[in-house]
């Protein structure tokens, strides 16, 4: 049987520490390297928790920026469509005038608005992706916790 040896300091008289060498109990070791382990485990599972927080902030803000593009396109594509089938408005007596719009100005609106709406889907989907990334890391973490806390509770008895 492989022995080891501790070093523990102990306060002799409250001001003066003495070191004191005992015999380590060699599962008492392994056990603590089980809890350095599980430590590390739980550091790393919190970290890669925190990026994938950190990741699911920034696609939620990219979603919502797409989102209000997406908007923003769909409306001006049906402003020039409700431009193109009545005349010009009379508000306050005044008339202003309206340009005419082509159908190829349509057609290059409506795209534009696809575009926007599939970048928003794109967005969305990503967006999901790392929500999802985001729930197994918190899992993971709180695995490595509950590792832990079992180590360190077996090393207390």
């Amino acid at each position: 049987m492989t022995s080891a040896f501790t070093v523990r300091n102990q306060p002799a008289n409250g001001t003066i520490h003495r070191n004191i060498l005992e015999e380590a109990d060699p599962r008492e070791l392994s056990a603590y390297g089980d809890l350095v382990e599980a430590a590390h485990c739980y550091a790393r599972a919190a970290q890669a928790a925190d990026e994938a927080t950190e990741m699911v902030q920034s696609s939620a803000t990219a979603l919502v920026l797409s989102d209000i593009e997406a908007i923003e396109a769909v409306n001006v594509e049906w402003e020039a469509k409700a431009t193109l089938t009545r005349g010009p408005r009379n508000e306050a007596g005044f008339t202003p005038e309206v340009k005419p719009r082509a159908t190829g100005d349509l057609e290059v609106l409506h795209r534009a608005a696809e575009m926007a709406s599939l970048r928003y889907q794109q967005h969305r989907a990503a967006s999901l992706r790392v929500e999802l990334n985001a729930a197994e890391a918190t899992r993971a973490v709180e695995m490595a916790e509950a590792r832990f806390l079992e180590v360190a509770r077996r090393l207390a008895m």
